[in-house]
């Protein structure tokens, strides 16, 4: 076998055993990691609600606050981006995981008219033990969920 079709063939050989390992790598995370992970959510949704966009700020990631270094620059962000996290009617919080270093938390809301989103929160702890948002994905709920 020539040698580059020979690395063509590990190479895809690598890929599909990786593909098959990810989902082995999700785990479940600890009771009370999960508590700490939806008691940010809720409490930077509970921050949105009251106007207090700095302690909303507060609980995002240093990547996130990297990528939107003031508090103006971030809640334009969440408010051009994410209406249905920035002001829900009502939400609540679906399945858990912990892929690698992350969690990966699901949260079911339903915004002002009444229509159902799936955002996907990820969460990384702190070498303080917090844990900090990472980011935010949100799609349409379809009923399935994480």
């Amino acid at each position: 076998m020539p040698a580059t079709l020979r690395t063509i063939v590990i190479l895809a050989a690598a890929v599909i055993v990786g593909a098959l390992a990810a989902p082995a790598m999700a785990q479940n995370i600890a009771e009370a990691d999960a508590r700490a992970v939806q008691s940010v959510i809720d409490s930077q949704i509970g921050a949105f609600r009251a106007g207090d966009d700095q302690k909303a700020y507060s609980f995002a990631a240093p990547g996130i606050k990297a990528v939107f270094p003031t508090v103006e620059r971030f809640m334009a962000m969440v408010k051009g981006g994410y209406q249905p996290v920035y002001d829900p009617q009502s939400y609540r919080f679906g399945r858990n995981l912990l892929v690698g270093d992350q969690v990966h938390q699901e949260v079911i809301i339903t915004d002002r008219q009444g229509k159902l989103w799936q955002a996907v929160y990820t969460l990384s702890q702190q070498k303080d033990g917090s844990w900090k948002i990472t980011g935010v994905k949100l799609n349409p709920f379809t009923g399935q969920s994480v």
